[in-house]
């Protein structure tokens, strides 16, 4: 088969533009739009053009950030009568001290043997230091309550040669009309840990962490949390300010992200319509909860990466997330709709 060779790489790629053939993409062939004398360019041309192109655009990388995210079980806060946690003892009473000690933001737990003579409570149960559940809801519905909270160890292990593991079920059970039931499992290891809750990593213990990392995703269950999440950057390699805005991502890997929304605000000065900076500048504006000029920035984003498949996908992408964690935002602390509106999803 003919092919077209070209003297030099700029010669190719001058061809390409002036042809419009913006569908370079690596494993796949260039068509030709119009008759010339080999339908093909030869496998050398097109492969230096795919690298000059991938060296313009550049790629992506990641860096983490902190997102609200809201209740997992959809609970209004309330007075709960806490039923304790059945299981292992050494697994089951620091959970139980610790969740009764700090407990989930809005809401009050009691213990089911405060709420009124232990022998009373247990005069029905099935088991001497377990309260009943039909003798519990009775006091705590005089009480005002709306729930209890009940929960059960379905694995625990503490062994040398393995890393800690535990999953427990978590029972939330309606008192009022008003009041429905809900239930989840929380299951916990060191892989999760690692990823959400890095901190505990400082702990020498590995089941004192396991135990502290059940009571924090016990509160994501009932409460708004912070969410740790890897969100895609630009990070361009010969494009106009490209080692400034590699510079931000840098910063954004540390968690200084208002240093690195800084950086790409200084490369939007000097070159305003470079998609990768107004990108990564979208992801550190929703990450301190500006969501409208998140998605300002974002959508900039957009329209200035015609000609840039791959930062076109790359803001798209940035833009249903943002949209996304506005959602949560905003679910988790009960707000109303942006005056903006949803710009790419629906739901009141």
């Amino acid at each position: 088969m003919a092919t077209v060779h070209f003297r030099s790489l700029s010669a190719g790629i001058g061809f390409l533009f002036e042809r419009k053939l913006f569908h370079c993409m690596l494993g796949s062939a260039i068509p030709i739009e119009r008759r010339w004398p080999s339908p093909w360019v030869s496998q050398g041309a097109w492969l230096g053009v795919c690298a000059c192109w991938i060296l313009l655009a550049g790629c992506k990388t990641t860096a983490p950030v902190h997102v609200w995210q809201p209740p997992q079980l959809a609970a209004e806060p309330a007075g709960v009568a806490f039923m304790g946690i059945s299981g292992p003892d050494e697994w089951t009473e620091p959970i139980e001290e610790a969740l009764l000690a700090d407990q989930p933001s809005r809401w009050r737990l009691i213990a089911a043997e405060q709420l009124e003579s232990p022998s009373n409570i247990r005069l029905v149960s099935g088991f001497e230091e377990e309260p009943n559940d039909v003798a519990v809801s009775a006091v705590a519905r005089r009480e005002g309550l709306r729930y209890l909270l009940h929960g059960e160890i379905l694995q625990a292990t503490g062994h040398e040669d393995r890393d800690d593991k535990i999953s427990l079920s978590w029972r939330l059970t309606g008192l009022q009309p008003d009041a429905e039931s809900a239930g989840m499992p929380v299951s916990v290891d060191e892989a999760l840990i690692s990823q959400q809750y890095p901190h505990l990593l400082n702990i020498p213990d590995a089941a004192e962490r396991t135990r502290r990392a059940v009571v924090l995703e016990t509160k994501r269950l009932l409460t708004a949390s912070v969410d740790r999440q890897q969100v895609a950057l630009a990070s361009p390699r010969l494009s106009p300010g490209s080692r400034a805005i590699r510079r931000g991502n840098e910063l954004a890997r540390s968690g200084n992200w208002p240093a690195a929304e800084q950086r790409w605000q200084q490369v939007l000065e000097s070159h305003p319509r470079s998609a990768a900076a107004l990108i990564n500048a979208s992801i550190a504006a929703a990450a301190r909860q500006d969501f409208t000029v998140a998605k300002e920035r974002v959508t900039e984003a957009v329209r200035w990466s015609a000609f840039s498949p791959m930062n076109k996908s790359l803001a798209e992408e940035t833009l249903f997330w943002i949209e996304m964690r506005q959602r949560d935002y905003h679910n988790a602390f009960d707000l109303p709709p942006p005056p903006e509106g949803w710009l790419i999803s629906r739901g009141d």
